[in-house]
C-alpha cells in the first residue's frame, strides 16, 4: 500500500472515531452521553425534562441533593444525583406519585419519573 492510501485510511479511521465520541446529552451543568439519575428513599428516578407550563406542581419538600457525582458515576446514597447539583431541591408531585420534581438554585425546576425496573 502506498504512503497516500495509508494517509487516508488514518484520515478516515480519525474521522470515524471523533464521530462516535461526540456527546449527545447535556444540560446547564454537565455534559455526557449518560441518563440523569436520581435517588430518593433508596428508589432510581430518571430524568423526563425541564418542568414546562402547567404539567406537574409541587407538593411536599421531601430534602435537597446532597451529593453530586460526575456524570459516569452512578448515584447511591440518599439524595444524591450525577445530574442535580449540591443543594438543588427535592419535591412530590400533586399530579403522579411516580414523579419528583427538582427546583435548581437558578429557579427551575426539573422532571423526574420512577426507573420502570424498580416498580
Amino acid at each position: 500500500m502506498n504512503r497516500f492510501w495509508k494517509t487516508m485510511v488514518l484520515i478516515a479511521a480519525l474521522l470515524l472515531l471523533g464521530a462516535c465520541s461526540e456527546q449527545t446529552f447535556s444540560n446547564s451543568e454537565e455534559t455526557g452521553s449518560y441518563a440523569g439519575i436520581l435517588i430518593v428513599e433508596d428508589e432510581e428516578y430518571l430524568w423526563e425534562g425541564e418542568l414546562e407550563g402547567s404539567d406537574y406542581s409541587e407538593s411536599t419538600r421531601l430534602g435537597a441533593i446532597t451529593q453530586s457525582t460526575a456524570p459516569e458515576v452512578m448515584p447511591s446514597a440518599d439524595f444524591s444525583s450525577d445530574f442535580l447539583a449540591e443543594g438543588a431541591e427535592i419535591y412530590a408531585s400533586n399530579e403522579d406519585s411516580d414523579v419528583l420534581l427538582a427546583k435548581r438554585q437558578d429557579g427551575s425546576w426539573d422532571v423526574f419519573r420512577k426507573s420502570v425496573e424498580q416498580e
